[in-house]
């Protein structure tokens, strides 16, 4: 598909861009605030998430159902969600519903009630969606290894916070913390499909607007690089297990070889890691590898879940699959079937105006430009298999790997774990 790429800086420091895209009758357009769980206090830990469900609760012209209606009566799709850097507000519409899009996005940030009583209903919903991640030990694991990973670092913490700070928190909090974060300067305003973008602009011109475009800097720093290990006993049916190590950040230039790594290593069924594991070892139903970059940092790791009379045998084959590709070289065919999976990848993905709303406001956010698929690709196409070689040498040392575990019995893991296989 076509698409026309164009970007205006509001006078008051909002950032808008957007793609047109003729062929499609759609558009999917996201109100991105830069402020996530990682600029977050301790002892506020989860408010980011509390008030991306808020502002949903009511507003100075609309009730909740109201705010829902909107967009369903004609059709549209109307959500959020929050991360560890970013919060987006976005919907999914005909493009003749552009301007109800708009007003109901720039309403609930603009005009939510945060009426005290609705709070402390909501929190009773959070909490219950907190007790839902600590059922699942695969959801949980994620958030173990983020833990792991960054101690004693928000961006360790879990997005959705603790049942102890979300209860603690009130309408002054979250208030404060609107404020203090939701400002000019943190907003990118991003819409793909059939959109015109001045009449985007004109629309946010006048519905949205900020007290000031000035905001507080990000509060943390870089996280530190270490290894650790976390390990949860608990009497599961299966071992769910995260091994990885902190990576490198959006910017940085060596992040299309690790999506080809990835892909190598664990992106799919021709996988290295679902072929040795899963299919000829029979150690595992779920394993897969995966990435994650943020600001000032990322990370690279695996997946798996097992019989938990296995783990060893089946952490020890992850680290053989690992040392493979750090001392032995890749076949020509394997590292053109990974180049032409990612490509395929994305090209496919393009073909959704939410992927491409989604891709065009990270891109603004980390990087301040625009990146054409094309470039990407290209970027894909020039990583060589020495490169991969290397890096997976730089990142994957002993001193640097962290290990989660959720499981029955597993305190002695760390000790028999044959690390040396990495050396």
């Amino acid at each position: 598909m076509k698409s026309l790429y164009k970007k205006t800086v509001l006078d008051n420091g909002i950032r808008v861009v957007s793609e047109k895209i003729s062929s499609v009758r759609s558009i999917s357009i996201g109100i991105w605030v830069d402020v996530g769980s990682r600029d977050e206090a301790q002892e506020e830990s989860g408010i980011s998430h509390f008030l991306e469900h808020m502002v949903f609760k009511g507003t100075k012209k609309r009730t909740a159902k109201e705010i829902a209606q909107a967009l369903e009566s004609v059709g549209g799709i109307l959500n959020a969600f929050t991360a560890r850097e970013q919060t987006c507000y976005y919907a999914h519409i005909l493009d003749e519903h552009l301007p109800i899009a708009v007003d109901v996005l720039s309403d609930i940030l603009k005009n939510s009630l945060l009426d005290s009583q609705d709070l402390e209903k909501e929190k009773k919903v959070i909490v219950e969606e907190i007790k839902d991640i600590e059922d699942n030990p695969g959801d949980l694991i994620h958030d173990i290894y983020a833990g792991a990973l960054w101690p004693d670092h928000p961006l360790g913490r879990p997005v959705i916070g603790s049942l102890e700070t979300v209860s603690s928190l009130n309408r002054n909090n979250l208030t404060n913390f609107m404020q203090k974060n939701y400002n000019s300067k943190k907003v990118v305003v991003a819409a793909s499909g059939n959109v015109k973008h001045e009449e985007l602009v004109k629309l946010i011109e006048k519905k949205l607007q900020f007290n000031s475009k000035d905001g507080y800097p990000n509060q943390s720093s870089a996280p530190p690089v270490k290894s650790n290990i976390k390990i949860v006993n608990r009497e599961t049916a299966q071992t769910h297990i995260c091994l990885g190590v902190t990576s490198f950040p959006y910017k940085h230039p060596n992040r299309q070889i690790l999506f080809v790594l990835n892909t190598i290593l664990g992106g799919g069924m021709s996988s290295r890691l679902f072929q040795s594991v899963r299919e000829n070892s029979g150690l595992a139903y779920s394993i897969y590898s995966f990435v994650d970059f943020f600001e000032d940092s990322g990370t690279f790791g695996v997946y798996l879940g097992t019989n938990s009379q296995q783990v060893l045998n089946a952490l020890n084959l992850v680290l053989k699959e690992i040392s493979k590709i750090k001392k032995e070289k890749l076949t020509s065919p394997e590292l053109y079937f990974a180049k032409s999976q990612i490509k395929g990848n994305l090209v496919i993905g393009m073909e959704s105006t939410s992927n491409r709303m989604n891709r065009l406001a990270r891109n603004e956010l980390f990087l301040n430009e625009y990146l054409p698929i094309e470039k990407t690709i290209a970027e894909i196409e020039k990583v060589k298999e020495k490169q991969i070689h290397d890096i997976t040498n730089e990142l994957f040392s002993p001193d640097r790997l962290c290990l989660a575990l959720i499981g029955p019995n597993h305190s002695e893991i760390a000790k028999n774990l044959d690390w040396g296989i990495l050396n």
